[in-house]
């Protein structure tokens, strides 16, 4: 377990020495901090004392929004003299909370993103359930990005007016909105269109590598897409079971190459459907309420993108043997 100390206090220091299962990461020049947090392994304790920190023109801003991602997470996040008020109970406090959420299989670093031609795919829904899934039984920060030409499908969704992707990338607002552990991102297209391409890419991406999940759920083809295309490591190509949109997610899928899957939303079990083009689609369910978003498929997309083996420690195993992947190394979700 991994513990950040940022802070000139020696007697810090001899508390944490000779602690098993500690590795301490000692910083005291604020781009050390930010590089330590910005680590696939983060640190899930954080002894940090601004007036000893090595600031020089670094953006503190940066460093703090990152703290408060961990902090969602589960990260402890404190001074030097809390600490050593009482360093056992922390010590503690934290090995019990990284046993709960860390004790897995690592993830590694993801972006996912939802496209489709068609309209009425439950696109949107599925995006915004595997991102709030993700962040329920992973903890780790999670973040999702709108890109679309009309309204925004997750200010509806949410019932919020969240800062806009221009707001954002602009500095008019500092922090993406967190919603149930999710950070979001919507898109104001008729703002952001007069922005440079490389200025809000350069945002998001410095977003994303803040994020262990990146989530995209874009109308395709999107104009300002571009910005992150290159960063995309899994295109879902999201359709239902009506003829026209299998169509169109057969051509998508030729058209994003060897890193498209089809994801076939609302699979009724029924026969005749012409599923020829399509590669192995990963295949969904019809879900009443899909909208309260209570994840069960973002589970089922999760376990496909990580595997059976990796993401089952995530969950309950009720959950899993419900879905037929108890304890077996593989297999589709069905």
């Amino acid at each position: 377990m991994k513990v950040l100390v940022a802070t000139a206090s020696l007697e810090t220091l001899s508390q944490l020495q000779g602690q098993k299962g500690l590795t301490v990461q000692p910083a005291l020049y604020a781009d050390q901090v930010a590089e330590a947090l910005a680590a696939k392994e983060a640190p899930r304790l954080v002894i940090l004392d601004w007036g000893d920190v090595v600031l020089d023109s670094y953006p503190v801003q940066q460093i703090k929004e990152r703290l408060l991602q961990l902090q969602q997470t589960g990260t402890v996040c404190l001074s030097s003299p809390e600490f050593l008020a009482q360093p056992e109970r922390y010590l503690q406090a934290v090995r019990e909370n990284a046993r709960d959420a860390y004790a897995h299989l690592p993830l590694g670093r993801q972006c996912l993103a939802f496209v489709s031609y068609s309209g009425g795919t439950g696109k949107t829904t599925l995006a915004l359930d595997t991102a709030r899934h993700f962040a329920r039984r992973a903890r780790r920060p999670v973040l999702l990005v709108e890109f679309t030409y009309g309204h925004s499908a997750l200010n509806a969704l949410t019932g919020r007016k969240l800062p806009s992707l221009y707001e954002l990338a602009t500095q008019l607002v500092e922090t993406p909105a967190n919603w149930q552990g999710v950070s979001l991102i919507p898109m104001d297209y008729a703002n952001c269109q007069d922005l440079s391409v490389t200025l809000f890419g350069q945002y998001l991406k410095t977003q994303m590598a803040t994020h262990d999940l990146t989530v995209v759920d874009s109308t395709w083809p999107h104009g300002l897409l571009g910005a992150i295309a290159a960063e995309v490591d899994r295109w879902l190509v999201v359709t239902t079971p009506r003829r026209d949109a299998l169509a169109n997610a057969r051509r998508l899928k030729a058209e994003l190459g060897d890193k498209a899957t089809v994801v076939l939303n609302r699979r009724q079990r029924v026969d005749g459907l012409d599923l020829s083009g399509l590669g192995e689609p990963w295949e969904l369910p019809q879900v009443g309420h899909a909208g309260r978003l209570e994840g069960d498929l973002g589970r089922r997309i999760l376990t496909q993108v990580y595997g059976v083996v990796n993401w089952r420690e995530y969950e309950p195993s009720s959950l899993l043997a419900t879905l037929g992947l108890g304890s077996g190394a593989g297999g589709a979700v069905p």
